[in-house]
């Protein structure tokens, strides 16, 4: 069953992935300045929000100076304006502390402000080349209609023994390509309202679809 959902994921991204100019690059700095922009926002809104800052601000040393209504007049279009601070402090620490360079330990990307686990692990991921998975409610809500998993938590994100279910179902060389294609596939396909479960190349062994199991919403 693994090994088909595997197999489908991945043949299904080959040929639907999305083209976003931070999945171009492994500039752990600009990965960082992508995940702060991409929290609760609608992600086709970001690109041109993320090629200002990064063309204005191409490096930790420049936005830890940079005026802070310059920066908020930029992210406007995205809302939650907040975000020009929280870059310019991270900007500042990574600036003060690590001479510049993202730090690529999880506890020192976890000390950064606003930094929590899903972006620590992105960044770990297509920054530095590790095994880790990012999981939000997206993701979660993927594997918890296929596999059937269940959480008793009302929030199954804060589920840890959920979370290492999923981190289970890993088993690559490279987690880059199954994180982007599960990211995709849950967003385009198994989507929270209307999930297209009649066209979707997984239904014939999906547990959601066969049985009608819970939505994980």
């Amino acid at each position: 069953m693994r090994g088909y959902f595997w197999k489908q994921i991945l043949d299904w991204y080959e040929n639907n992935k999305r083209n976003f100019p931070w999945r171009k690059t492994d500039n752990a700095y600009y990965l960082l300045i992508a995940e702060v922009l991409l929290q609760q926002t609608n992600v086709r809104k970001v690109t041109p929000i993320y090629d200002e800052i990064i063309r204005e601000y191409y490096n930790p040393s420049i936005l830890a100076e940079a005026d802070v209504e310059s920066l908020k007049n930029i992210i406007k279009p995205l809302g939650l304006l907040y975000r020009a601070e929280r870059l310019i402090d991270i900007a500042g620490i990574i600036k003060k502390e690590y001479n510049c360079r993202v730090p690529c330990r999880r506890n020192e990307l976890l000390n950064l402000p606003g930094v929590g686990n899903y972006i620590a692990d992105a960044v770990l991921c297509y920054g530095f080349g590790k095994k880790t998975v990012p999981i939000d409610t997206n993701v979660i809500r993927l594997f918890s209609r296929y596999f059937s998993l269940k959480s008793e938590y009302s929030r199954a994100r804060n589920d840890k023994v959920l979370l290492t279910k999923i981190k289970g179902f890993y088993d690559f060389k490279d987690y880059k390509e199954p994180n982007l294609a599960v990211l995709d596939f849950s967003s385009m396909v198994c989507s929270s309202r209307n999930p297209k479960c009649s066209k979707c190349c997984l239904n014939k062994k999906c547990s959601y679809f066969n049985y009608e199991g819970d939505s994980f919403d």
